[in-house]
């Protein structure tokens, strides 16, 4: 089969490879839509992420696609041939202490059997793929991973009824906390340097808008807001001036959730007078639940979270290497692989 292998710093090639067997308990899936996730997008950069893999690898972890084949036993979780589904990489044990009280994001005795992505096929135990309902694409399918992850983090911030929440950042990430965060019944304000991400966000249902490159989107927000601030803020850009507005944001009271990891790492000088007197409530939030996987089907299914209009790019799995490079520097928002299809825009 043909994969896409990376060797380095954007040293990413589509080869051809052995191709995978399913084995016990296992699925092989050929593979229709893969998202480039901003983790795959550290490791094509050389600024973090490949978990300590030995080059050349296969990146590549939001991908849907068909069931061609099942190991002895998969079958007793379900699945048949010709299903469509997508896969959960996260496969947590459930019995360690992390997963016992019900912290499974951070599971101590986390495995990776999904392996595929970027590669015409992929394997994955069967009691980590979702069935795909009707009437949901496999590109849309491919946003579970994504999706589940803003759920996560949704899940660990209070959006008050009618309270006023600020998102930083209008890349697709933040777009989902955008439709996120009006459907929890919050008045949603987006701040982005990019005009035609803050157009698709009014598109998505932003009440408000913020061009962080024409004004100082801290006394834009307090503008809004009658001088009060935010009650919450969803830092969802990874760098250390995105993080200080949104600290600076928040009203009394307020909540912060700096989403994003920040990369290259970095420090931020922090006056801690700003938590204390204003009480503050800062979290993080990583990764996701296999409940928050699910959820997050459910949300795409029904429509309350549009993942279609989120995807700017579509490429073939030879042009992958510009799928990459598409998202490096910021054009548009979404690129999506198809390996199944050669189909390109």
């Amino acid at each position: 089969m043909r994969a896409a292998r990376l060797y380095g710093e954007r040293d990413l090639r589509v080869e051809r490879i052995e191709s995978p067997e399913p084995g016990p308990g296992e699925a092989l899936i050929r593979v229709h839509a893969c998202g480039v996730c901003p983790s795959d997008l550290r490791s094509y950069l050389g600024i973090g992420g490949g978990y300590g893999r030995e080059y050349p690898w296969t990146p590549g972890h939001e991908w849907s696609g068909v069931v061609e084949a099942l190991g002895e036993g998969a079958e007793d979780q379900g699945l048949r041939v010709g299903d469509r589904v997508v896969a959960d990489w996260r496969w947590v044990c459930g019995t360690c202490y992390q997963c016992r009280r019900g912290v499974f994001n951070y599971c101590e005795n986390l495995r990776r059997g999904v392996r595929g992505g970027f590669a015409e096929y992929g394997i994955a135990p069967a009691s980590q793929l979702r069935v795909i309902p009707p009437g949901v694409s496999f590109e849309e399918a491919s946003f579970c991973e994504p999706l589940a992850c803003v759920i996560n983090a949704h899940s660990y911030t209070e959006i008050p009824l009618g309270g006023d929440v600020v998102i930083v950042g209008a890349g697709p990430i933040g777009l989902m906390h955008t439709q996120l965060a009006r459907s929890r019944g919050g008045r949603v304000i987006v701040s982005d340097p990019i005009a035609a991400r803050l157009e698709k966000a009014r598109e998505l249902g932003a009440h408000d808008v913020v061009d962080a490159s024409a004004a100082d989107p801290v006394e834009r927000v307090r503008e809004l807001t009658d001088d009060r601030g935010a009650d919450t803020v969803i830092v969802a850009v990874g760098a250390p001036e995105p993080i200080r507005q949104g600290l600076e944001m928040a009203a009394i009271n307020g909540w912060v959730n700096l989403f994003a990891g920040t990369y290259p790492r970095a420090e931020l000088p922090l006056d801690p007078n700003l938590i204390h007197y204003r009480q503050l409530r800062v979290t993080g939030s990583h990764d996701f639940t296999p409940h928050h996987f699910t959820t997050a089907m459910r949300l795409i299914q029904f429509g309350i979270v549009r993942v279609e209009p989120l995807i700017s790019h579509r490429f073939g799995l030879d042009s992958v290497r510009e799928a990459f490079e598409t998202t490096a520097s910021r054009a548009g928002l979404k690129s999506v692989v198809l390996p199944a299809d050669t189909k390109e825009e």
